[in-house]
């Protein structure tokens, strides 16, 4: 198992697919939005950090599979058009992943989430004041 692992992300409306390469070896894995999602709604907290969780260490076990390390760096920003309460569209981008000081080649970096807009005239017309970017570094 030598050479650069390469993590892969593709997302759609109801999963997230996590894949992680290196020579021929791959590791597969699936993030189901729709119970993450739901636990959020029954909540009724605009919380993203058991979403968060979830993608972290599913991209821990994605590596870990293909490529033996101990410490995985991981920096991404999330970006909403309004207060995480009100948005309808919220956006992940993975900016950097380390295994033990080795970079990971990214490719797909983005997650979507888009929401039903509900959100009225005026409020759709103020929400550039309240948007949310956020970067968050972390190491697992």
């Amino acid at each position: 198992m030598s050479g650069i692992p390469i993590l892969k992300i593709k997302s759609d409306p109801e999963t997230i697919r996590i894949v992680g390469k290196n020579g021929s070896e791959v590791s597969i894995q699936t993030i189901n939005l729709r119970i993450i999602m739901a636990n959020i709604w029954w909540e009724e907290s605009p919380n993203l950090q058991p979403f968060f969780n979830v993608m972290e260490l599913t991209i821990k076990k994605a590596l870990k599979e293909v490529y033996d390390f101990n410490k995985l760096t991981i920096d991404y920003t999330y970006r909403a058009n309004d207060r995480l309460k009100d948005a309808s569209e919220i956006v992940v981008e993975i900016n950097d992943v380390k295994a033990d000081e080795v970079d990971v080649e990214i490719a797909g970096r983005f997650i979507n989430f888009m929401g039903q807009e509900t959100r009225g005239f005026f409020k759709r017309l103020t929400s550039s004041r309240r948007k949310v970017e956020e970067n968050v570094h972390k190491e697992i």
